[in-house]
């Protein structure tokens, strides 16, 4: 593959419904974000070198690292440049054509790391890109979860996502939350590891009439269109992952006499809940509370 410029976007996620038990075959309904990531990959005349800088969502440089030759040796060995350069060497062996030496390569978050939106997945779709290959493949091979967060990431629309391997089956939707100015995206301030998370339920008794209750919901969560049954399904939901997982709601750890729905968004305990607001007096509950950061729902997904 010849040396060209590269410049790609991807789209950052939330999983709506499906945590956990998409990885036992239920569906996931996801949506994508309006913030993403970029990626532009600048050749370098002369040079077998990879020179990697990563900025986050206020401009700062987060990561920066050089890779010397084929080999990658990188110019300091930290945990994000183990993970580049096993993504990259994956690429490289999805696709020998590609050739990742001799580029500058600049980054860009337009979210807070910290937010847990699709860092990881965001930067798999845009290797998977720029490598031109299959991005499933890719991230099956190098790291762990469902991979619906690739979906997202690859495609920018809500989709209905179902755990299929070597290709997991995606169906894209033209999809908004009811009475969606209604709501907004609680910020709980604690990023939670996937992988910590996953394995939550790796050794529990799985029930699967629980899975297809989950699945069922999914699916008419796309498809309802009132504010009652959405928050009505999505409180059921809350019933059967706490069942699953064995953790109490948000609402009864967190938010016991809120009176209007509070839903856990992907890995239960930290991240963003969803939550519906109907006067001010919501808003400063939350914010008593010590929760600041709350983002309205429009701002937040993309439409």
């Amino acid at each position: 593959m010849e040396r060209i410029p590269f410049e790609s976007y991807a789209f950052g996620k939330l999983m709506l419904t499906g945590e956990y038990a998409v990885m036992h075959g239920a569906r996931a309904l996801a949506l994508p974000t309006r913030y993403g990531q970029q990626l532009k990959a600048t050749p370098l005349p002369y040079s077998e070198k990879l020179i990697w800088q990563a900025r986050d969502a206020d401009g700062q440089i987060w990561l920066s690292v050089t890779f010397e030759g084929k080999e990658l040796i990188p110019s300091e060995s930290t945990a994000e440049a183990d993970t580049l350069i096993k993504l990259l060497k994956k690429a490289q062996e999805l696709n020998p054509a590609f050739k990742y030496t001799g580029y500058q390569v600049e980054t860009l978050l337009e979210f807070s790391r910290h937010w847990g939106l699709g860092s990881s997945s965001t930067l798999v779709a845009l290797l998977a890109q720029w490598s031109q290959c299959d991005a499933f493949e890719l991230f099956f091979s190098t790291l762990s979860g469902s991979g619906y967060d690739v979906a997202v990431s690859l495609h920018g629309k809500p989709l209905l996502f179902k755990l299929r391997k070597p290709k997991p089956e995606v169906q894209l939707l033209e999809y908004t939350m009811p009475d969606v100015d209604s709501l907004c995206f609680l910020y709980l301030g604690k990023k939670q590891s996937s992988q910590a998370e996953l394995s939550r339920t790796a050794s529990v008794q799985i029930d699967p009439v629980l899975i297809d209750d989950v699945d069922t919901i999914s699916i008419e969560l796309s498809r309802v269109n009132t504010s009652a049954d959405f928050d009505y399904l999505l409180e059921q939901h809350e019933g059967l992952i706490s069942r699953l997982i064995g953790l109490p709601t948000i609402k009864q750890s967190l938010f016991k006499n809120y009176p209007l729905l509070i839903k856990s968004l992907g890995a239960w305990g930290g991240d963003f809940a969803l939550v519906r607001i109907s006067s001010a007096s919501d808003l400063q509950y939350f914010k008593n509370k010590g929760y600041d950061t709350i983002v309205p729902a429009r701002e937040m997904i993309r439409h």
